[in-house]
């Protein structure tokens, strides 16, 4: 369906007219109301055409880092990125992003140094580590603003946070999880925990285990290993978990490697019967979800993240004031019946 300006006016909470002026640079429209009509624009998917970069008003350069994963999780935020080069134009902003191969922190350090050499602006997936914490002060006091992206930093001179609150993610998990298995009296939940240097998959953990606590006591929640983001991993660890806890009732996965946790419970025939909450919906998962092996998708607005990024960025460099230090999406809970 064709996007027009009348449906990126009522996404702003402007006029038809307003748009207009904004898109073509005409009149006097507030600051606040511009950003909200380029976010409408960014959000509705609306062709704007190259204006910016045939007038060669492009004039910050921003990058995005990114790890490489064996799930492939992170080429989904490559692809919204080079899809919306053209609304970025109109921030005044050229996008690129870049893979580290390896999840190790000297190596995502050495990468944010060598990125930071040539650039306005970075936003990466940060690993919360001392090596890496000093890279983002290294690149703060030399003027690049940096912006941790869907986990962060315990401490560092970063502009701001751009990602779920994910301790509440999990509690959200536990809380589902809890209605889902109703009055059955108890039994166990393997919990697959992600990296552990991720905060975000920390803090998903933590507050999983909080709800179970506190609201869900009866069930007793069994720590598998890490599978690492390896899906071949994940399948032999869920398979072990399902031969080995006869009184298995759910599974809780708080990272990646989602598909090989699916395929052991198909392969066993305990889909149905295995509560089972994941995060992140993809062409993978939703297919899961709508077949009922998985029972529930946490998921994050890759879209709201990445823009709300280029904006803190674009923020600094034109030395505005950064009210707020961390942008969060909704959580959003997908089921079956309400995937797209």
């Amino acid at each position: 369906m064709k996007v027009t300006l009348d449906d990126v006016a009522q996404k702003a909470g402007v006029s038809r007219a307003t748009v207009d002026r904004v898109l073509n640079e005409r009149g006097n429209v507030k600051q606040s109301t511009a950003e909200r009509v380029y976010r409408a624009v960014f959000n509705t998917n609306y062709f704007i055409g190259p204006v910016a970069e045939r007038d060669g008003k492009i004039i910050y350069k921003f990058d995005f880092v990114f790890p490489i994963l064996k799930t492939g999780y992170f080429d989904g935020f490559t692809k919204e990125i080079e899809n919306s080069r053209l609304a970025f134009a109109r921030l005044n902003s050229r996008v690129q992003s870049h893979m580290v191969d390896e999840l190790e922190p000297e190596i995502l350090a050495e990468k944010l140094i060598e990125v930071g050499a040539d650039t306005d602006g970075i936003a990466f997936v940060a690993l919360d580590h001392p090596i890496v914490r000093e890279a983002v002060d290294t690149l703060s006091r030399n003027g690049v603003g940096v912006v941790s992206l869907v986990s962060d930093l315990s401490r560092s001179s970063r502009l701001g946070y751009v990602g779920l609150d994910n301790r509440a993610a999990g509690r959200t998990a536990a809380l589902l999880m809890g209605r889902f298995l109703g009055d059955k009296t108890g039994g166990s939940i393997a919990l697959f925990p992600g990296r552990p240097s991720y905060r975000g998959h920390e803090e998903r953990e933590a507050g999983f285990k909080s709800m179970i606590r506190e609201r869900f006591s009866r069930f007793n929640v069994i720590d598998l290993p890490s599978p690492k983001f390896d899906n071949e991993v994940s399948f032999v660890q869920a398979e072990n978990a399902l031969l080995e806890q006869p009184d298995l009732v759910s599974i809780y996965n708080t990272a990646g490697a989602t598909d090989g946790i699916a395929r052991a419970l198909k392969k066993h025939g305990r889909e149905c019967d295995i509560v089972f909450i994941a995060h992140e919906l993809s062409e993978l998962t939703r297919s899961y979800l709508i077949d009922n092996t998985i029972d529930v998708i946490i998921n994050q607005d890759i879209r709201h993240e990445v823009y709300s990024a280029v904006e803190l960025l674009v923020r600094h460099k034109k030395n505005e004031t950064i009210e707020l230090s961390v942008r969060q999406p909704r959580v959003e809970i997908y089921l079956s019946e309400n995937v797209y």
